[in-house]
């Protein structure tokens, strides 16, 4: 059964229009069309039409931003738009097929900023998390408002789509193994365990093998999925290791490799490019060859290591080697929504002012960003999750997570995180 149809007439044609449009409609499940105001007369008037722009009855605000001008986001301070914060205000009221744009382009990333110590934008610097609704998926509100607006005036047209609640575990691979082919590396940890009073570590790296390491959690992880029928994506850092941010074996051991090939019954896989990778992205094609010798398939997803993210240039860069999803749409100080929704959409190029084919993957929340940028404990981080996802729960779709294979390790401070975890 195809889709209802919405058709909008409006003097706008702008391609910001036109995508947004398009993400709106995927959402609530509708089609919407431009109607061609030089159509010949005879055309019959549509069922569920309405007027972006202008006066008269059925017609949505227009603001500025979706004809391609300028905006300064630093002033737009949210109001409460039938409770529900909205800004780009019009005379008529806010626009919030806008305000989607705003959120889902990351148009505030295009404007200067002072980066962290990685060169990121930082969570906290974002309009959302200054203005309060970075927790709540604010893309999806706006578009459920924008549904409601379409029923109060349309009441025969169909309900929007409803969608259940799943969870969407994904996991970052910097270190498959804790103690075991950590070359010089390895030796440099057990010294240091040594002379920092961890003996008990210390012990426990002579006597690892491949299966007792505290890092090595797939089969559990694995077994875990199964039992809640989910399917993982897992993301390998395949670096050099050239850099002190990279801290994977390379060459890649063959038992790693086997630990890949063995994935690829019951999860998805990518590539987790590596810390440099965002400077020299040369090294994006080279990991990508890496992954793809030891899979025999191409690889198409990928997620920045450190969530090294800069805008346009990194998911050019991206694109160019052949990268379709991205799963970086986080950040690393805050949780929440960094694109205002938990929906996968494809990303805009702002600069050059066109849809690409690039899908973005947003995620709620990364386990280090709990543990150790606010600083919670594994029951204080389960109760955040638990919030995030209660805000999510009327719009339902994916509830992404980035975890790592090495955040359930009590030796290395994570004592009671796979409890929270499996509970939730």
């Amino acid at each position: 059964m195809s889709p209802p149809r919405i058709t909008v007439t409006t003097a706008i044609r702008h391609p910001r229009l036109r995508y947004v449009l398009r993400v709106v409609g995927d959402d609530l499940g509708y089609d919407f069309r431009f109607h061609n105001d030089r159509s010949v007369f005879g055309t019959p008037a549509p069922r569920f039409g309405i007027t972006y722009g202008g006066d008269g009855p059925n017609t949505l605000p227009h603001h500025e931003l979706l004809s391609g001008r300028a905006f300064a986001p630093a002033s737009a301070r949210p109001l409460s738009y039938r409770g529900v914060p909205a800004f780009c205000s019009t005379p008529q009221g806010p626009d919030l097929l806008a305000c989607i744009f705003f959120a889902l382009s990351r148009y505030e990333e295009y404007q200067s900023f002072t980066p962290d110590a990685h060169g990121r934008f930082p969570g906290a610097g974002s309009h959302a998390a200054r203005y309060g609704y970075l927790h709540r998926p604010i893309v999806r509100e706006w578009t459920a408002l924008i549904g409601q607006q379409l029923r109060e005036w349309f009441p025969d047209l169909p309900p929007p789509r409803r969608r259940s609640l799943t969870l969407q575990p994904t996991y970052d691979i910097d270190l498959l193994w804790a103690y075991r082919y950590r070359g010089w590396r390895g030796l440099a940890r057990g010294a240091k365990d040594l002379l920092t009073g961890q003996a008990r570590r210390a012990l426990h790296r002579l006597a690892a093998t491949d299966r007792n390491d505290p890092f090595h959690t797939m089969d559990r992880l694995e077994h875990f999925h199964r039992e809640a029928g989910l399917r993982a994506t897992y993301f390998w850092l395949l670096s050099d290791g050239s850099h002190r941010f990279d801290p994977n074996p390379y060459p890649l051991p063959a038992a790693q490799q086997e630990v890949m090939r063995t994935l690829e019954a019951t999860a998805e896989q990518g590539i987790h490019p590596s810390y440099r990778s965002t400077d020299e992205p040369k090294l994006i094609g080279r990991e990508r060859e890496r992954m793809e010798h030891v899979l025999g398939r191409p690889v198409t997803r990928s997620r920045q290591h450190f969530l090294r993210l800069t805008l346009p240039q990194t998911y050019r860069q991206l694109l160019a080697h052949g990268i379709t999803d991205d799963h970086s749409m986080g950040y690393a100080d805050r949780v929440g929504w960094r694109a205002g929704t938990n929906l996968p959409f494809a990303w805009y190029d702002l600069e050059r002012e066109r849809e690409t084919e690039l899908t973005i993957h947003p995620f709620a929340a990364m386990d280090v960003t709990l543990k150790n940028y606010l600083g919670l404990t594994g029951g204080a981080a389960g109760a955040t999750l638990l919030e995030l996802r209660s805000a999510l729960e009327p719009f339902g779709g994916p509830f992404p997570l980035l975890w790592h294979n090495s955040s359930f390790a009590a030796d290395y401070g994570w004592a009671g995180w796979w409890e929270m975890y499996s509970d939730l």
